[in-house]
């Protein structure tokens, strides 16, 4: 580099340096450097620098990345008091439409290039890794392999803190639920053969648990259910802050704890998964914004596969103690997430998750093995081992081909049954809305239910006492009204957790160790009271209790027809959850072969899932989350097009939506912009045009954040002048700093001056360049598909000249979705 062209570099970075302080610019440079964003078009001049390929080989860096404003200065600026005073406020609106597209604005592209510049400039420092000598583009490469590698480092540690934070997470909650259901129940069964002080005692110590469970719902209603509704709406696109918070995180774990103690028929992996999902879409908080290279982890794609990642994680975690026969899920947590909704799978977010879900149970085995003082651990190791063709063993179990029909004609009655589950408790829960229950009947329907559950449990065993010698020395039975060295088989079936011995005695305990009557009575009481209870104002899980319901008819039915009672348990538990939850492959996966061990029952499996999923899809599509979802109004967009979209042969411009499309100039009055944000609160993002063109678009938290930097206002006076164009710009990390706790609108109005107010604010550094957009003459179909895949805010349509006559939001999908939904519903 010359003398001339290093002061003349030296004399732009100091003009940029007293523009970003507010102050008069010794140098005004306004036309260092240009860059055209769309064919003729040069708004972006004054903010992108020309990357031709004679300043890359000149290795004068110092031109290439040049700047006429300092980007580096993260510091300050006017109007940040009233952000920061907002910026602990969560947005309280139900669901609001993530932006899952890449950074492409001139700030952040500003950003990288400033990030390499530094990057080279240490390497340059650096003779025993990159020679001074070495071309300026070799050394380019090199920069740009060290910045990438920080960010692929601060991902996986991200993914490791998520899988070792679901494991402490998962074996806290596991731990205290267990301890304190065994406490109960050992302290009621202490005043036997006094049954009523037992009882009273059991049903006591039930109430103060659910109680306790009912606080943390009615402080924060949104953590009532399972959550798995709001895990599959996060990860379909949708964002909903409250349902993802680690303030909900925290309260679903103390409500799940205290309501599986209770003794109610609840499982722990619905909450599970949805703490997972929470601790994956908040980890971005951990992440020091003072590093550049991690500035990707703040944005909405990133937090989306966070989230998956979390959920991935959620499920493996349901261990449920090294007893269970519950899910170890590491490979179901995977596909669960996969399955239950993510618009956006790729092999690096599978990799990704795969490393959190090991870490999770790696993380877990440490815990247990702490708590059992680092003794050794018994993993059972079942290898196939054929010993004759319509042999049975303890590793091999003899199926005719005849059973093939029976096992079908369980998942046609386990879809019946599903359906009918969905359908009944769905309207249960459009009558308790109609009903608008108050907190203290909210909380007197839960103390019914659980006075229901308590008289159930225990008094059911006394009136039908069927007492066995325990001659079985790894099954934890319940002696409770039974002489010593025997239990009482309706005791062991209703007192016993689901999670962590129900399953157990039914997928493990020999043939003869439950009648058929007591396994039927155990599984209709689950099956009943869990109908009416899922949907009252408790932290729940339903995947546990209805696998337990399940496995105890599928055993009653291979008992009474003299068969297997183990490979029908897992065939009826499979089977009943999938005709609820619509789950076939992660839920093969998660019961073949990290629940059971056992392969050889996939095809037994697939059959009884697939038959019990074809009879539900067929009398209603929707699984009960998505009935939910619909009951919350938030717009879950399936995978596939709705046929009323294909079938009618309908165009882009046939499915606008129908609020109007608000477009902005590229230097926009600030009392004209905060006019719009006030009237169309509800538009997610704008298009922003520079005179007729279409240059991008900008969101509106974006545009919250900009309106709260006053040093970016400039007069009207110098509107399209060389001082505006040289005029101090955010940077793009300023620019996510408060993201996604941005300021609100009503304290910005109120902190602006009428002189502000007549001031002008620049777009064009901050839009969205070149986005998404369709043509007005596409199919409706392949609207719906992009839409969808991309996880889009909104798309824009275009006419043939390119400009924007309208836009397609979620809500407009989603109106053709329920509308097919209701056809079929009136058809069956």
């Amino acid at each position: 580099m010359s003398d001339e062209e290093a002061g003349a570099a030296a004399d732009a970075v100091a003009a940029a340096v007293d523009v970003e302080r507010n102050e008069e610019p010794s140098v005004v440079v306004a036309d260092a450097y240009t860059a055209v964003a769309f064919p003729g078009c040069e708004v972006f001049s004054s903010w992108l620098g020309r990357a031709e390929e004679d300043h890359v080989k000149d290795a004068s860096l110092d031109t290439f990345m040049g700047r006429y404003y300092k980007v580096e200065d993260d510091g300050e600026t006017e109007g940040n008091d009233a952000a920061a005073s907002a910026a602990d406020r969560r947005s309280k609106q139900e669901a609001v439409h993530a932006n899952y597209e890449l950074f492409d604005t001139p700030v952040w592209r500003a950003r990288k290039r400033q990030l390499i510049t530094k990057k080279l400039d240490y390497l340059k420092n650096k003779p025993n890794r990159c020679s001074r000598n070495a071309t300026g583009e070799a050394d380019l490469g090199m920069a740009i392999n060290e910045l990438d590698k920080i960010r692929r480092y601060g991902s996986r540690m991200l993914v490791i803190m998520i899988g070792v934070g679901m494991a402490v997470i998962g074996f806290a909650i596991v731990s205290a639920a267990d301890g304190l259901h065994d406490v109960k129940i050992n302290y009621a069964q202490t005043f036997m053969p006094d049954y009523r002080k037992g009882f009273a005692v059991h049903v006591g110590i039930s109430l103060l648990y659910v109680t306790i469970a009912y606080i943390p719902v009615a402080y924060r209603p949104i953590i009532a259910g399972s959550g798995i509704d709001y895990a599959k709406a996060i990860l379909n696109g949708i964002t909903v802050p409250e349902a993802s918070g680690l303030m909900t995180m925290l309260c679903k774990g103390v409500g799940i704890v205290f309501t599986s103690a209770a003794s109610l028929p609840v499982g722990l992996e619905g909450p599970m998964i949805h703490s997972g999902l929470c601790l994956g879409a908040n980890a971005w908080r951990i992440v020091p914004r003072n590093i550049p290279a991690f500035d990707t982890l703040f944005s909405d794609r990133s937090r989306r596969d966070f989230a998956a990642i979390g959920t991935s994680a959620g499920v493996a975690a349901n261990i449920c103690s090294p007893c269970s026969a519950a899910f170890t899920s590491p490979i179901g947590g995977i596909l669960f997430a996969m399955e239950e909704g993510s618009s956006f799978w790729s092999i690096q977010l599978m990799w990704k998750c795969v490393n959190a879900t090991a870490t999770t149970l790696l993380a877990w085995f440490f815990l247990e093995s702490a708590k059992k003082g680092f003794g050794p651990q018994t993993i059972p190791l079942k290898f196939a081992l054929q010993n004759g063709d319509g042999e049975t063993s303890f590793i091999f179990i003899a199926v005719h081909y005849w059973e093939y029909f029976l096992v079908a004609a369980i998942g046609i009655a386990a879809g019946l049954i599903g359906c009918a589950f969905v359908e009944i408790n769905i309207r249960l829960t459009k009558l308790r809305r109609r009903l608008n229950f108050s907190k203290p009947l909210q909380l007197l329907e839960v103390i019914f239910f659980t006075v229901l559950m308590a008289s159930l449990t225990w008094n059911l065993p006394l009136a039908y006492t069927v007492c066995k010698k325990d001659s079985f020395p790894d099954m934890e039975f319940i002696q409770f009204n039974c002489p010593d060295g025997e239990y009482n088989e309706l005791a062991t079936l209703l007192l016993a957790t689901p999670s962590t011995y129900g399953l157990k005695h039914t997928f493990h305990a020999e043939a003869h160790a439950f009648t058929i009557q007591s396994l039927v009575i155990a599984g209709c009481v689950y099956l009943f009271v869990l109908l009416f209870l899922f949907g009252a104002k408790l932290v729940m899980g339903i995947f546990i209790p209805l696998l337990y319901a399940g496995s105890c008819f599928g055993r009653a039915i291979a008992l009474s027809l003299k068969l297997d009672p183990f490979m029908y348990a897992v065939v009826g538990a499979s089977a009943l959850l999938c005709g609820v939850v619509r789950v076939v492959i992660s839920l093969t996966v998660i019961v073949l072969v990290e629940a059971t061990g056992l392969p050889y029952l996939m095809a037994p499996l697939l059959l009884a899932n697939i038959s019990a999923r074809s009879v539900a899809n067929k009398l209603s599509k929707s699984s009960i989350y998505e009935k939910l979802l619909e009951l919350k109004d938030i717009p879950f967009l399936e995978e596939e097009s709705p046929k009323a979209l294909t079938h009618r042969m309908l165009h882009a411009r046939d499915i606008l939506s129908s609020r109007p499309l608000v477009k902005l100039p590229s230097e926009v009055e600030v009392a004209h912009l905060v006019q719009i944000l006030k009237d169309y609160s509800s538009h997610g993002q704008f298009p922003v045009l520079h005179g007729e063109q279409f240059i991008g678009m900008i969101s509106q938290s974006d545009l919250l954040v900009l309106l709260a930097h006053k040093g970016l206002f400039y007069s009207a006076a110098d509107k399209g002048s060389d001082l505006q164009a040289t005029h101090r710009t955010i940077t793009h990390s300023e620019l996510r700093r408060m993201y996604p706790d941005g300021p609100s609108l009503e304290d910005l109005e109120a902190s602006l001056t009428e002189e502000d107010k007549s001031c002008y604010l620049d777009l064009a550094p901050y839009v969205q360049i070149a986005p998404y957009t369709f043509d007005a003459h596409g199919s409706a179909e392949r609207t719906y598909e992009l839409y969808r895949t991309l996880g889009l805010r909104s798309l824009i349509i275009v006419d043939n000249n390119a400009q924007p006559i309208g836009e397609v939001t979620r809500r407009d999908l989603y109106s053709f979705q329920q509308e097919e939904g209701s056809e079929k519903m009136k058809a069956a």
